[in-house]
This record gives structure tokens, sequence and C-alpha cells, in this order.
């Protein structure tokens, strides 16, 4: 019988332990995808041709319900060294799965055992129900991986490399989303409104009374809002949330809202419609609370704020 072919120098076994010990540290985190991306880390043909990696890679595949691509690389393995067991168990397998007609078994098993995929070990064995195959080890590959404490070493490298990759995500959604409110707050600042940039949105306070009585809109108040409602016109992905207030009585209720305010909050969300050309359903009305009315006086806290939260920056 003819001996394994062995054509892969130190250098070459080293950089294919890493990318077995990273892409198996990823397989067992869950990340199929990025068990995957491990494998082809590295532009070179030799660790991609290497027995362990192209094993590696038929396994995913299987976990990923993706036949023909494991059966694919279990084929190259036996026709480099027909004596490959891992291989042949692998093909071997697949054919049963085919005879029993499993009705997208391997589909199913994709969806089903993705979170169990921590079966996917860098000594090239998976221990997953689907997959539980015996890798024969190469004499080449067994020196390589004579270390236990480099693996293990790999695997932290792989983690902390997806640790940081959530983060620099996090941060980046977190300046989008920055960059999003900075510019929504500079497009609805109008004369005779206030704009506070808040964690997550933009509040918009009026500085005078927008109602002369219960809710009847005075000249300028309704004219204050056709103002804001042109801003919001290209503003369609943005919940915009109408508060009315009302003014604090001495003696009364600070909390529970009241029928007036609600109304002022419904009179805006019209008069905003219509210069938006958003539809009336496209803000939310409610009265805010008593002790949240923005001003000192009566006559200015007879008036609504405006909460608009980009529905897109994230």
């Amino acid at each position: 019988m003819p001996e394994p072919r062995t054509d892969h120098d130190a250098g070459t076994e080293l950089r294919a332990e890493l990318v077995v010990a990273r892409a198996a540290a990823a397989a067992r985190s869950g990340d199929l995808d990025a068990a995957l991306r491990e494998l082809d880390r590295y532009d070179d043909g030799a660790v991609a041709r290497h027995r362990d990696v192209i094993d590696l890679r038929a396994r995913v595949h299987a976990q990923r319900g993706e036949r023909a691509e494991a059966e694919r690389c279990w084929r190259q393995l036996l026709d480099d060294d027909p004596r490959d067991e891992s291989a042949a168990a692998g093909l071997a397998r697949i054919r049963r799965f085919r005879r029993r007609g499993p009705v997208g078994a391997l589909g199913r098993a994709r969806h089903r055992l993705r979170p169990a995929v921590a079966a996917v070990l860098c000594a090239g064995a998976v221990t997953a129900a689907t997959w539980g195959l015996t890798t024969r080890v190469p004499s080449d590959a067994r020196a390589a991986r004579s270390d236990p404490a480099a693996v293990a070493r790999a695997e932290q490298d792989v983690r902390r490399e997806l640790t940081e990759q959530r983060e620099r995500a996090t941060a980046e959604a977190a300046a989008r989303r920055t960059e999003a409110l900075d510019a929504l707050a500079r497009e609805v600042r109008t004369p005779g409104a206030r704009v506070e940039r808040h964690e997550d949105s933009v509040e918009v306070v009026f500085e005078q009374g927008l109602f002369s009585e219960g809710a009847e809109l005075t000249d300028a108040g309704a004219a204050r809002l056709v103002r804001l409602g042109e801003r919001l016109a290209e503003r369609q992905q943005l919940r915009v949330e109408v508060l009315g207030h009302i003014a604090q009585v001495p003696e009364a209720p600070t909390a529970g809202g009241s029928v007036t305010s609600l109304w002022r909050a419904m009179a805006a969300a019209r008069v905003l419609s219509d210069a938006s050309g958003r539809p009336l359903t496209g803000f939310a009305v409610a009265s805010a609370e008593q002790r949240d009315a923005p001003h000192d006086t009566d006559a200015a806290n007879r008036t609504v704020t405006l909460i608009l939260t980009p529905q897109t920056a994230s």
C-alpha cells in the first residue's frame, strides 16, 4: 500500500495546525461561518491542501448540511490516501443518509445541531450525534499537535479575536448611531425650538406656548409646527412621539396626564403630518406627566414636545 503523502515542510505543518485549532475553536463557539473563514485565512496552497484542513472543512460542511461539499472534501482525501479511515467513514455516513432517504436530515441537523457544534475538535474528531467519526491522525500531523499548550493558546487567540470583533462591531454601531443622532439634531433645529440630544433620541422643546386655550393652536404655534414638519419630510425611517403638556396646577395631581394635553398632542400631530407628508398613523401621541412640563410658566407649558428616534441608526 502506498504511504500517505507527507510533502509538507515543518512550517506548513505549524501553519496548518494553527488554522485547524482556530477553526475548531470557532466551531466550538457555534459559529460555523467563522470556522470556514478560519480555514481560508491563509493564502497558502500547501496549507489549504493539508489533510487536517481538508478533513475539518468536510466536517464543518457536514454540520452545515452541505453534503456535496463534505463529500467532495473527503473524496479528495481518499484520492491522496485510500487508507484515510476518517474520510472513508465520512463518505460511508453520507451514503447511509442517502439510502435511508432522510428527508433533508442533513438540513435538519444544520439547524438542530448548530449550537452543539462544539463537537468539532481541533484534533480532527467530531463527537456530535450526526458526525461521530474517529479520525486517523497522520504521523506528521501528530507531531505538529504534540504540544497541547500551543493548541490551547491558539484557541484562546480565536476567542480573543471573536471578542474583539464583537467589541469593534458594537463600537462601530455606536459611532454610526451617534453620527445619525447628531445629523438629526442639526436638521430639526428651527427658530423658536430648543433641540436636546439624548443617548438614543433627539428631543424638540418649543420655547413658547403653541396653544391659546385648550387644544387651539395659535398662528405662531402652527407656523412653528409647519417648519418642523417640513424638516421631517425626508426622514421616513424615524419614530416621532408627540407629548402634550399642560400647566401645573397647585394641589393638582403631578402625574397621570390629562385629556387636554392628549388633544394638544393630536392637534400638533395633524399639522406635522400635513407638513411632512408622513401619515398621521406615523406619529405616536401621548399625554406627558404634569410634573414633566418643560417650562416654569403656564403660558409656555401650553405646548408639546417631540421625541425623535432614528430607526436605522444602530
